[in-house]
């Protein structure tokens, strides 16, 4: 019993490790140093050419995540519209059942 509480305590553990450092960013580091070492020099600063890129892509980016929220809420109003198709479509159903009782009560009467 105790080896198994400790092994599970430890891969536990070894989880929780792992998944905290796969979350970290790897490059964070360098990038910082990177920075740090050339601030206020010239090759800290980007090109015109490199800042349009940078511009363009953002701008891709941008188009991108638009065309997704687009295509996600398109997704949800469909499923709605089929839901609520399906719940007239049940309704119609039960008028029309209830209908043929009402007509059947009638004609029992008789």
């Amino acid at each position: 019993m105790k080896i198994l509480t400790l092994s599970l305590s430890t891969s536990i553990v070894l989880l929780a490790i792992a998944s905290i450092q796969g979350c970290t960013p790897k490059s964070a580091g360098a990038d910082s140093a990177y920075l740090n070492k050339n601030r206020g020099a010239a090759g800290a600063q980007i090109s015109k050419a490199e800042a349009e890129q940078y511009s363009r892509q953002q701008g891709l980016t941008a188009d991108e995540i638009r065309l997704e929220n687009m295509k996600r809420r398109q997704t949800t109003d469909s499923i709605q519209e089929a839901s609520s198709a399906a719940s007239s479509a049940s309704s119609a159903t039960r008028s029309a059942v209830g209908a043929i009782d009402s007509v059947r009560g009638l004609l029992n009467s008789f």
